[in-house]
């Protein structure tokens, strides 16, 4: 799933996107273009947040973590938790090397991050 999917799923979720709008003061273009993917979610993490409560989603559950990441996703960035995590940024490299010799399946791929996962708790 992409930001902009997500977003536009809860935000049918409250109503139309006219009653979005004007029940979270947003502009209503803005809404639009956001849900479409045309623009990309806000740097802000401020803003993100205000989005994230105007759909609804609650600070720390797992569905706000998921709105996060997508968000940084759709921005080519690293999510804001993990940029300054030392055993996130000892991983990365071998994580994108692999990614790049050779497609994955989803078995393989879930093997790669346990692997990952487990060299960054032994630290």
């Amino acid at each position: 799933m992409k930001f902009h999917e997500l977003f536009k799923r809860k935000r049918m979720e409250i109503g139309t996107v006219r009653e979005f709008a004007r029940e979270s003061g947003l502009d209503l273009a803005y809404v639009s273009r956001l849900e479409n993917g045309v623009i990309l979610p806000p740097k802000d993490g401020e803003k993100l947040a205000r989005l994230a409560d105007a759909l609804g989603i609650v600070e720390g559950s797992e569905e706000w973590r998921e709105f996060m990441d997508l968000a940084a996703i759709a921005k080519n960035e690293l999510p804001e938790d993990l940029r300054d995590d030392e055993r996130v940024a000892k991983v990365l490299p071998a994580f994108y090397r692999a990614m790049r010799d050779k497609a994955m399946d989803e078995e393989e791929l879930q093997r790669l991050l346990e692997l990952i996962k487990e060299s960054g708790e032994e630290e």
